[in-house]
């Protein structure tokens, strides 16, 4: 458990203007205490609360992602080809078994290994999906974790190997202790995407502006690290506070901190 103190030490060191590093950093921490070749994070929103019945995602959709490490670009091109193959160019319904149990269960914590039986292995393994999502990254293995903030969002980890040995129970519980100590971070992270109080992210442009104002920059400075003018920041800055819905630069910090 030493261990895991040390990584919730200094992901709290983090101020919320570094979202961003923390999620970084906890990626590298959660690597190397699951020895892990990779770890995802996925923001998830609900964004049809009555989704048609033909909508195998229930109304829920992919609005954030990061990988430790990146997929390659072979790979990336691949992607896109096989959706323009077969017709699927919006990638939000890239749909395995594993998809399905994890919005079959949005609401609760959950942790999961790929052949606990969680899901049908066997039949999950011979799918296009796997063959598409994980044969071709050389994953072997994968960990699940779900976080659930709200009924309309969920912060997803996925802990990938590719080499033996396979994910083990112990594993599951340490990662689970891991990510149920950090909720702030997670809340944080769906704040910096813009996710917990709309259901499109924000751009990247935004997002760098408010990561400024948390930082107590003025808003000439911010103009001038942005390369704006002072009245287009001042814009920028206005839509942001109505976003949030606050009224000042401490509203907002208060919003970051879980105070408001």
């Amino acid at each position: 458990m030493d261990a895991v103190y040390a990584l919730w030490d200094e992901l709290q060191r983090f101020p919320p203007s570094e979202t961003d590093q923390a999620l970084v950093h906890l990626a590298q921490g959660l690597a190397r205490l699951l020895h892990a070749d990779n770890v995802r994070w996925l923001g998830a929103v609900r964004v049809h609360k009555d989704a048609p019945r033909q909508d195998g995602l229930c109304g829920w959709r992919l609005r954030a992602s990061y990988n430790l490490v990146p997929d390659p670009q072979s790979y990336q091109d691949l992607i896109a080809w096989w959706f323009q193959r077969n017709n699927k160019v919006d990638p939000d319904f890239q749909i395995g078994l594993a998809t399905y149990a994890v919005i079959a269960g949005a609401g609760k914590f959950q942790a999961h290994r790929m052949r606990d039986g969680w899901i049908p292995y066997a039949k999950f393994r011979r799918s296009d999906h796997y063959r598409l999502h994980y044969t071709e990254l050389g994953i072997t293995d994968r960990m699940w974790l779900s976080v659930p903030l709200n009924a309309d969002t969920e912060s997803i980890i996925l802990l990938d190997r590719t080499s033996a040995p396979h994910f083990t129970k112990s594993d599951v519980i340490l990662a689970t202790t891991v990510l149920r100590g950090i909720g702030r971070l997670h809340r944080q992270l769906f704040l910096n995407a813009g996710l917990l109080i709309a259901d499109n992210p924000l751009s990247p442009t935004t997002r760098r502006i408010v990561s400024r104002l948390l930082t107590g920059m003025a808003e000439k400075e911010i103009a001038a690290a942005m390369g704006q003018s002072l009245p287009t920041t001042h814009q920028h800055i206005k839509t942001i506070y109505e976003r949030f819905g606050v009224k000042s630069r401490a509203a907002l910090m208060a919003v970051w901190l879980g105070q408001g």
